[in-house]
């Protein structure tokens, strides 16, 4: 009886380059150097498994387990990792998959090394990049497919088209353009439109990470809580009913904003230790 099939590894190589990584710099310096040990954490998940991991609802909570971070910071190293393209953000909104090409171009090579035969068929985004090399870059010569006139002689007569044939076309195109979709009842309406939210909402954070070396992490993540907050129906949110929006101009009023605030509460700080001192 064969043995079965092992598609799980039991180590990964470490790059000695890894630091000097683009995307891992990016990623230190928007979440801080406890964001690579979530980001390792998570390779060491996948290649136990393989070379792609299911999403699930309680991976922060078992990463929040094993790290001691917390699962809110979990959530948004993740957000970053797809945003920066650790993992493939395209995989993860369609199959819910958390994996990249990188990662599987590891796989391959390792089981590669071990002389394991292993079949990457799900969720391969190797493969699919190779479908979309254009035929362009493989010329067929006339030589090799020269077709003679002798062999594949071209008739000057038109195939007739039958009239039974031409009616059926037509009531394909009739039944085509006069078909109705099926109306969506107000339950189904919400849940699609506080779904288009909540990926808007997503599409909004991401828009702000660039941000963060400039103003910081705290500054950037209080006027995403504010300007994100969603509206009763979760359908909408704070900043899409504003007129006008330019998210460059509103980070540089609020970082204004909050030095005033900053200064505010110094001078008020210091008039009441003025007060007391001349009390006392």
């Amino acid at each position: 009886m064969g043995r079965s099939e092992k598609y799980g590894l039991s180590y990964y190589p470490f790059d000695i380059d890894f630091f000097q990584d683009l995307k891992i710099r990016k990623l230190i310096k928007y979440q801080g150097g406890k964001a690579v040990t979530v980001y390792a954490l998570l390779l060491c998940l996948i290649y136990k498994g393989g070379y792609y991991m299911m999403w699930d609802e309680e991976l922060p909570f078992i990463i929040s387990e094993q790290t001691g971070f917390e699962e809110a910071y979990i959530l948004e190293v993740i957000k970053s990792c797809l945003a920066l393209g650790l993992f493939s953000k395209e995989a993860f909104d369609n199959h819910r998959i958390l994996t990249s090409k990188g990662i599987q171009e590891r796989y391959q090579s390792i089981s590669k090394s071990i002389r394991r035969v292993t079949k990457m068929e799900e969720y391969n985004l190797i493969s699919s990049e190779e479908k979309n090399i254009s035929s362009a870059k493989k010329p067929i010569s006339s030589e090799e497919k020269r077709v003679s006139s002798e062999e594949k002689p071209i008739s000057s007569e038109k195939t007739p088209v039958s009239s039974d044939r031409i009616e059926e076309n037509r009531k394909e195109i009739k039944e085509s353009s006069t078909k109705v979709e099926p109306k969506k009842s107000p339950a189904e309406k919400l849940s699609a439109a506080q779904a288009a939210a909540q990926t808007r909402k997503d599409k909004f954070y991401n828009e702000l990470i660039p941000y963060v070396e400039r103003y910081g992490s705290q500054m950037v993540r209080a006027f995403y809580d504010y300007w994100s907050e969603l509206n009763k129906s979760k359908t909408q949110m704070r900043f899409e009913k504003e007129t006008t929006w330019e998210t460059e101009r509103r980070l540089s009023y609020w970082e204004k904003r909050e030095k005033m605030q900053t200064t505010k509460k110094a001078n008020i700080t210091n008039h009441d230790n003025r007060k007391t001192y001349h009390e006392f």
